[in-house]
């Protein structure tokens, strides 16, 4: 019983971001860290303060995969994208698009930066993600759930503030606000 109420907790924790930890979860095993890593990017439901990429957004880019695949299979077929019964427009379905692109490329951007400051590959990688999902603990000895980010270099945390920036803002309307076109248009 004390087992479950510690995963369930720690696992709470990552997917509504509240930063806590209750035992080191990566001596669990592999299968725990992949799980946690992946729940770190998943985030929670749409509407709520956590981050992540939130779940309609894995629904919706499931769903146009699906659909795509249906068009692949039956060029003729009429394929739609539903939510709750009720038709998604082309539009939401790029933006989710867009937003899982955005995602990625920051994630990777982010964890190649750390990387080159001379992290290894597990704080690197679950340092971006970590930032940009806004989650708290990491995975791996320096940033995991029984460490913390104070012996990273100020460049590193200074990277994975830009990090959680970007996440914590929806990161398209980041990258928008930096874009010259934006600010010409209101000039």
């Amino acid at each position: 019983m004390d087992a479950l109420r510690l995963v369930a907790f720690n696992v709470v924790s990552v997917v509504i971001t509240t930063g806590n930890a209750t035992t080191d979860y990566t001596q669990w095993g592999s299968t725990a860290i992949v799980a946690i890593f992946i729940l770190t990017a998943a985030g929670g439901c749409t509407g709520s303060t956590s981050g992540g990429v939130k779940a309609m957004r894995w629904v919706l880019v499931g769903r146009a995969i699906s659909s795509h695949l249906r068009k692949i299979h039956l060029p003729h077929a009429v394929a739609i994208v539903r939510y709750e019964g009720r038709p998604v427009d082309e539009q939401v379905i790029n933006g989710v698009i867009a937003f899982f692109l955005f995602f990625a490329v920051t994630f990777g951007v982010l964890a190649a930066v750390l990387a080159f400051l001379g992290l290894d590959f597990a704080t690197a990688t679950s340092g971006a993600l970590t930032a940009l999902a806004n989650v708290g603990p990491g995975i791996g000895d320096v940033i995991g759930p029984a460490g913390n980010f104070a012996t990273l270099s100020d460049p590193a945390k200074l990277v994975l503030t830009v990090g959680m920036f970007l996440g914590r803002l929806e990161m398209i309307t980041v990258y928008i606000l930096l874009t010259p076109v934006f600010w010409r248009e209101l000039i």
